[in-house]
């Protein structure tokens, strides 16, 4: 993923269109829900942009080269299998160091990743999709 940090005047920030632009393409590829703050940059963070991602409970937020993830947390287990193949690429709880969602959690469910390439992104949204069980809706 590129680098999208950018310098905002905390007075009077300004969402950058690239910027937007850059956000919802990778949104959409991994098929996260877009959702559009009306031109109210979220926090003021790192990444200009009035974007957040949501997915199966969880949401997603643009950071320097890499997507922050926070939800109710991926079972042990299958953060564990998961972790086997992505753990590069997905990091259990932002870990550089790469060490994994056991080492962390010390077996809880792990509830942050941060995620380094849209490959990535797209195998996370998917592993979601697989673990969520939506509540039926009532008559």
């Amino acid at each position: 993923m590129i680098n999208l940090a950018r310098r905002v005047d905390r007075e009077n920030p300004v969402v950058d269109l690239e910027v937007q632009e850059t956000v919802r393409k990778e949104l959409i590829e991994a098929g996260i829900k877009i959702n559009d703050m009306d031109f109210f940059i979220h926090d003021c963070g790192e990444v200009p942009t009035s974007i957040i991602g949501t997915q199966c409970m969880w949401h997603f937020k643009r950071a320097w080269y890499y997507w922050v993830a926070k939800g109710p947390g991926i079972p042990m287990e299958k953060a564990e299998e998961f972790d086997k193949q992505w753990g590069k690429e997905v990091r259990a709880d932002g870990d550089c160091a790469c060490r994994g969602p056991k080492f962390w959690n010390e077996g809880f469910g792990t509830d942050c990743y941060h995620i380094d390439s849209q490959a990535g992104l797209n195998a996370f949204t998917q592993m979601l999709k697989e673990i969520h069980i939506p509540r039926k809706k009532e008559d």
